[in-house]
């Protein structure tokens, strides 16, 4: 039920990121506000941190116990947040590009602890759909490092959706395959 939740959350926000994206490009083409497009991102943001901290929730209830890993994930994920909030570095905008960096390292920490999680299990059970799983948040997680690292090259950004995409596609790979097996 979680993860039904979480990925009707992603593809909520997907749908709606891309439907403002559009709208957005079209009111720039119709000199109309710009304002869609943050919008949209700002909801697809939330929705992903929704989706991606009840997977984190189900991964930390189904151990029933907070382990040593999870709790040290924490402190590193809070002792990151912190140094960011601390640093006085500016974060130049970017034009037509709403990912912002520290939204994406927020998302970034979340998707590494699934990541971690998705790994343990492909690593105890060696099956052929865990390790699919495990691909498809190991390539979100790096799609939002590309996310993260835009600032430094615009290439990164594209990087980023492509990386994305195989990660969906892996997990899409898996679903196909278990409901086949059914």
């Amino acid at each position: 039920m979680y993860v039904q939740f979480s990925f009707a959350l992603l593809s909520a926000g997907l749908l709606i990121d891309s439907l403002a994206g559009f709208l957005g490009i079209l009111a720039r083409s119709l000199k109309g506000i710009e304002i869609l497009t943050q919008v949209g991102y700002t909801i697809y943001f939330l929705a992903q941190v929704l989706a991606y901290g009840i997977l984190v929730y189900a991964y930390v209830s189904q151990t029933r116990a907070l382990s040593t890993t999870s709790v040290s994930l924490s402190l590193v994920s809070l002792s990151g947040f912190a140094a960011l909030q601390a640093s006085q570095a500016p974060v130049m905008p970017l034009p037509l590009l709403e990912y912002h960096p520290i939204s994406e390292i927020v998302l970034l920490f979340l998707i590494f602890y699934i990541t971690f999680q998705t790994g343990i299990n492909y690593s105890a059970t060696k099956d052929r759909n865990a390790l699919l799983v495990f691909l498809g948040f190991l390539l979100l997680a790096l799609s939002h490092l590309s996310f993260t690292l835009t600032p430094l090259g615009p290439l990164l950004f594209v990087l980023g959706h492509v990386l994305q995409l195989l990660g969906f596609v892996s997990l899409l790979t898996m679903l196909l395959r278990v409901t086949r097996a059914k």
